[in-house]
């Protein structure tokens, strides 16, 4: 199904498609700002104790960014470890560039942190813990990119553009505008 055959001006409303789509990557975008919002505490206690949730926030907004990815092909998948095992292949398969190899997939920490629970507590310096945040955050960022051009070159920038626009304003005029703004600019 092609869903850049009738933009949403063209019908006055959103094909299916495009609003599971919609809800998905807000899903994503949701869990990646959570991720992003670092803790301005420099208290070592804290920011250790942000560790347990700082990985479930990542790998939930890989997850639905991939989720996002397949249902703009009209594939809905639910099943995490459905979606796990389809994102190892991708990297294994190269769609997430050389840099994501067989030696490094960077889904691997994010699956085996899934819940809350499974991280274990370790004593980290506070630049120690911000470097792990930092780290997790631009993961989820470089993921992002490549699944939101996918899905831009499926939907079309245009349908892309509108789906940004209507987001609250401190997404739109945040992290996920900026992307939106660097993924649609011409250079």
């Amino acid at each position: 199904m092609n869903l850049t055959t009738q933009t949403p001006e063209a019908t006055g409303s959103k094909s299916p498609e495009q609003t599971n789509v919609g809800k998905l990557l807000l899903n994503a975008w949701s869990a990646e700002l959570a991720l992003r919002i670092k803790p301005n505490c420099s208290e070592r206690d804290y920011l250790n104790a942000s560790l347990c949730w700082t990985f479930p926030q990542a790998y939930y907004a890989v997850l639905f960014s991939a989720r996002a990815v397949l249902a703009v092909d009209g594939i809905r998948i639910a099943n995490p470890e459905v979606i796990e095992s389809l994102l190892s292949r991708w990297a294994l398969a190269g769609k997430y560039g050389p840099v994501y190899t067989q030696q490094w997939n960077p889904f691997t920490d994010l699956i085996q942190h899934r819940l809350t629970g499974s991280f274990k507590h370790q004593r980290l310096s506070g630049p120690e813990a911000a470097a792990l945040h930092i780290k997790l955050t631009e993961k989820v960022h470089a993921v992002g990119l490549i699944h939101e051009t996918y899905i831009i070159n499926r939907i079309g920038p245009e349908a892309y553009r509108i789906l940004v626009d209507s987001l609250p304003d401190y997404l739109k005029n945040g992290f996920v505008g900026a992307r939106a703004t660097f993924l649609l600019s011409d250079d």
